[in-house]
């Protein structure tokens, strides 16, 4: 038996979840169907909102602000729905210079709203970092707490009554007579006449897509660190570090190991270098965990965002790279207006798969 429903999403991601919701919003039966990936980013990573030091293109960067803008009114959105506070922090992310030369160098490229540290003015904002030439402060940049975030989403999603959520591996999906169908490994059949594929790394493996998608894993270890000795997220050394509670997250390599995503001795040897090479001490500091996530990355680093050009009951929200936290609930939210048949901006276009050729 097929069951029906107005929006499939294959995928349990921050991408898949936050476009469960924003298409429920707006009236419509959403049915989830996801299986549980060791890995998956959206709950592995360091909840990272830096638009400002990801080198991206002018496009690109404009709506990435756009994104980390929306997250205050989508944090208080989530908390009146689930009663959880999501932690948010966005004191300014710190772009720390390694040399003079590299200050000057970070200083003639910061954007009006930065402000620009000296040595001096580094050591009263930040004095575990005393030492160092100096750095840029890119205001209103942060991180969220992405593990209590996706805690929040669950929470959500379970308690809408538009959503269906089915936790199962899906092995097949078929587009005829402009309808979307997914098959489940546990032989369930579902038809609808959307489909948003959130699979984040997996993206390309899932069998019946009219094309192969350039999403591959690219995995990313990252440490926890006992004590906080700065307050502010810092980019510095080839990694960053960033507060959350009481303790320090250190990432992130990056390694191209298929979907391999055990931790390893190297990795953590590196990891340990970059937190100490900012900040001495830090070499002394106990290790409380150590893991790894897979990152869905593209050539371009960009989301696959939008229809498929030949197949338009097929919907991309897939291969977020390093930016999926920032960009997933603006993305729900141009998904959910494109669904509902309501006008959008035209931003997705910069993300449509036709920017490939595949």
């Amino acid at each position: 038996m097929t069951r029906s429903t107005d929006v499939l999403i294959v995928g349990g991601g921050i991408a898949g979840l936050t476009t469960a919701l924003a298409a429920a919003r707006r009236g419509l039966a959403v049915t989830v169907i996801d299986a549980t990936r060791p890995g998956a980013a959206s709950r592995e990573a360091a909840g990272m909102l830096a638009p400002s030091v990801e080198g991206l293109s002018l496009d690109a960067k404009s709506v990435a602000v756009r994104a980390r803008d929306l997250y205050p009114e989508f944090l208080a959105d989530l908390c009146d729905r689930t009663g959880i506070p999501v932690p948010l922090d966005r004191n300014g992310i710190l772009q720390l210079a390694e040399t003079r030369v590299h200050w000057e160098e970070l200083a003639s490229q910061a954007a009006l709203t930065a402000l620009c540290l000296d040595d001096r003015d580094l050591a009263r904002l930040e004095p575990a970092l005393a030492g160092h030439p100096g750095a840029v402060l890119h205001r209103f940049d942060g991180a969220v707490d992405n593990v209590t975030l996706m805690r929040a989403l669950d929470v959500a999603v379970e308690r809408e009554q538009r959503i269906d959520r089915l936790q199962d591996t899906v092995v097949r999906v078929a587009f005829p007579r402009g309808m979307a169908t997914v098959t489940t490994a546990g032989a369930s059949r579902f038809e609808a006449p959307r489909m948003i594929l959130a699979t984040g790394a997996w993206a390309a493996s899932l069998s019946g897509l009219p094309t192969r998608l350039p999403v591959r894993p690219l995995r990313g270890q990252l440490l926890r660190l006992d004590g906080l000795p700065i307050r502010h997220v810092t980019y510095a050394c080839g990694g960053y570090l960033v507060p959350r509670g009481e303790t320090l997250l250190v990432g992130a390599t990056s390694e191209a190991v298929g979907f391999a995503n055990e931790t390893t001795h190297e990795g953590g040897n590196a990891l340990r270098s970059i937190a100490t090479r900012a900040i001495a001490a830090l070499s002394e500091a106990k290790v409380i965990e150590h893991w790894a996530g897979l990152r869905p990355v593209t050539p371009d680093e960009l989301p696959i965002l939008g229809p498929d050009p030949d197949v338009p009951q097929l919907v991309y929200a897939c291969g977020f790279s390093r930016n999926g936290i920032l960009l997933a609930p603006w993305a729900a939210s141009e998904l959910g207006d494109m669904l509902a048949g309501e006008r959008t901006d035209g931003s997705l276009a910069l993300f449509s798969c036709q920017r490939f050729s595949i």
